[in-house]
C-alpha cells in the first residue's frame, strides 16, 4: 500500500467478514450445498464466534496446482466507504480456503489485522506465518509483529524488529538459518528541498533487519537513506512539512545468493543490496536502471520481488494508470553480465485489473502462477500458457493483502464444534472442526442423553460447516471426525439440542 490509498474508515470498513450460508432442512440425512455467490447467510451455528468471508468462484479449479489458498482478508482499497456497513461482525483474520471458495480455517485477528498468511519452513517444519498488528493509512505501512505457527495452530514464535522499531506489514521471510527477514519504517526529518519539499520534513526511512528467531538479536540491518536518494522516487512531495513523504516504501525481500533483493514500490526499482556491506550492488528499473528495460519489461508501483533456481525474477507489476493500466504477473530475464532485462512473461487478469497496491505473483510448479491482485478482491492461478485456471473473488467489499496456493496439514487441538436444532419430524445437526484438513466425512452420534449416543449415519464433509438432518427427534447429539479410510480423528463433546 502507499498514500492517498486508504483511510482510517475505510480500514474500519474494509474488515468486515460475511458467513457461510447453511442449507434448509430437507428432512432427509444430507450434507448442505455450498453457498451461491453474493449470498450474505445466517451465521455458523456450530461456530458463531467465527465470520468467514463469503467467496465467489467465477472460474471453477481444473488442472490447479494441490494445496489450499491462503489469504487475509482484511479489504480492498476501492470499496465504497459511504456504503452501509456490513450485517456481519466486523472479523479481520488469515484463512486457508479450498478451491470451492469456503473455509478451512480461519482465525481472527487478535491485535487489529492479519497480513501475510503464508507457508514457509522453520526449523525443518511447515509453519504457517503472518503479520498482526495495526495499519498507518496513509501512507499504508504497520505497527506490528509476526507470528509463528505450528500444525497445531500454535503460536511457536513471535518475532518484532529491535532498535525501538514494530515490525511492518509488508514482508516476513524466514530463512534456512533459522533467521527472519523483516521490513520496518522509520520516521526521521530530512531537507526535501533538493525535491521540492521543505527544509525540516517528515520522511518514511526503510529500515530491512535480519532478526535470529530463537534469540530475537539483530543480525543484519540496512537503512534506505544511506543507499537510496530522495531523487529516485517517483512519489510526489507532499507540501505540507508534517505529512509523511513515503519515498520509497519496500514491499518485499528475497535472498539472491550472498545479497538481497528489495522491492521499493515508490521508485518503481529493485534492489540488489550486498548482505554485508549494504552496497547497492544494483538497480533493475525506476529512474537510475542499471539495466536496460527490454519491450514489455519495465514496472511501476511493484510488489513481491522472487529470484528462481532458473535465474529468473518474478514481481507483481501493479502498472501505472497513465502506463500500460492493467496490472499483471510477471517473469523477467535479467542478463546482469550485458545489463539487460527481458519479459519473459506477463499474466494479466480476464478483467484486465489495474490494482492501485498490494498484490503477488508466485510461481508454482509445472510453469503455474497464482496472483493476488491485492487492492482488487481478486485471486488466479494460471497455467504455463497463461491460461486461467482457476479464478475467483471476495463477494463482499472486502480483499488481501496477497493470497498465495500451498499444501497444509492442519491437526488442531481442539475437539470438532457441533450443534444441534429441533425440526418437524427431523434433527439438523451442525459440525466442524476449524483448520482440520484431513476430515472428509462426519459421524452423527444421538441419543437421550449425553450416555447414551448411538451412530446414526456418515456423511461427506461439505464446506466448513456441514448441516446434517437425521430423521426423528433426538434430545443429544455429537459428531466424529473421520479420514479417508474411516479412522476417527476427533470427536465432539455431546451437546444438548436447542
Amino acid at each position: 500500500m502507499s498514500a492517498n490509498e486508504l483511510d482510517r474508515r475505510t480500514v474500519l470498513r474494509m474488515l468486515a467478514a460475511a458467513p457461510l450460508v447453511p442449507a434448509a432442512s430437507s428432512g432427509t440425512a444430507q450434507a448442505a450445498p455450498r453457498p451461491s455467490a453474493g449470498v450474505l447467510g445466517a451465521d455458523l451455528v456450530s461456530r458463531p464466534d467465527l465470520h468467514p468471508p463469503l467467496m465467489e468462484i467465477v472460474t471453477p479449479a481444473a488442472g490447479t496446482e494441490p494445496g489450499h489458498v491462503l489469504l487475509t482478508p482484511t479489504g480492498a482499497s476501492t470499496m465504497d466507504v459511504n456504503a452501509p456497513a456490513p450485517r456481519a461482525p466486523i472479523q479481520p483474520g488469515s484463512m486457508l480456503m479450498d478451491d470451492t471458495g469456503q473455509a478451512v480455517w480461519f482465525g481472527p485477528a487478535t491485535e487489529g489485522v492479519n497480513f501475510d498468511l503464508k507457508v514457509q519452513q522453520y526449523r525443518g517444519e511447515p509453519v504457517l506465518t503472518f503479520w498482526e498488528g495495526e495499519v498507518v493509512v496513509p501512507p499504508g505501512f504497520g505497527h506490528g509483529k509476526f507470528v509463528v505457527l505450528d500444525e497445531t495452530y500454535t503460536r511457536i514464535a513471535e518475532v518484532s524488529p529491535v532498535n525501538g522499531l514494530t515490525g511492518d506489514l509488508h514482508e516476513f521471510i524466514i530463512t534456512p538459518q533459522g533467521t527472519a527477514l523483516l521490513l520496518a519504517y522509520r520516521e526521521v526529518r530530512v531537507d526535501t528541498t533538493s525535491v521540492g519539499g521543505q527544509p525540516n520534513s517528515k520522511v518514511l526511512e526503510n529500515v530491512v533487519q535480519e532478526i535470529d528467531i530463537a534469540s530475537g538479536e539483530l543480525v543484519f540491518e540496512w537503512n534506505s537513506l544511506e543507499h537510496v536518494g530522495l531523487d529516485e522516487s517517483f512519489y510526489p512531495v507532499p507540501e505540507d512539512p508534517e505529512a509523511f513523504h513515503d519515498y520509497i516504501h519496500l514491499n518485499a525481500i528475497c535472498e539472491d545468493g550472498d545479497a538481497l533483493l528489495i522491492s521499493a514500490r515508490c521508485t518503481h526499482a529493485v534492489y540488489r543490496i550486498d548482505r554485508r556491506s549494504g552496497d547497492v550492488k544494483w538497480r533493475l528499473c525506476g529512474r537510475k536502471s542499471d539495466f536496460a528495460m527490454g519491450d514489455d519489461a519495465a514496472f511501476a508501483w511493484q510488489h513481491d520481488v522472487r529470484r528462481h533456481a532458473d535465474g529468473s525474477i518474478s514481481l507483481f507489476d501493479n502498472a501505472d494508470a497513465a502506463g500500460r493500466g492493467k496490472s499483471r504477473g510477471m517473469t523477467l530475464n535479467v542478463n546482469e553480465s550485458a545489463r539487460t532485462a527481458t519479459l519473459l512473461r506477463s499474466a494479466e487478469s480476464p478483467e484486465g485489473l489495474l490494482a492501485p497496491n498490494q498484490g503477488n505473483a508466485q510461481m508454482l510448479p509445472n510453469g503455474h502462477m497464482f496472483v493476488g491482485w491485492g487492492g482488487k478482491p481478486y485471486f488466479s492461478e494460471f497455467g504455463p500458457n497463461n491460461e486461467v485456471l482457476f479464478h475467483g473473488r471476495f463477494a463482499e467489499s472486502m480483499g488481501s493483502y496477497r493470497a498465495y496456493r500451498a499444501q497444509w496439514v492442519g491437526k488442531p487441538t481442539d475437539a470438532p464444534a457441533v450443534a444441534g436444532t429441533p425440526g418437524d419430524g427431523v434433527t439438523s445437526v451442525y459440525a466442524s472442526w476449524n483448520g482440520a484438513t484431513e476430515v472428509t466425512s462426519w459421524r452423527v452420534l444421538a441419543g437421550p442423553d449425553e450416555q447414551n449416543l448411538t451412530p446414526v449415519l456418515d456423511v461427506p464433509k461439505a464446506g466448513f460447516e456441514t448441516k446434517i438432518d437425521i430423521q426423528g427427534s433426538h434430545a443429544f447429539a455429537a459428531v466424529e471426525a473421520l479420514d479417508t479410510s474411516g479412522a476417527v480423528l476427533g470427536k465432539s463433546p455431546a451437546v444438548q439440542v436447542a
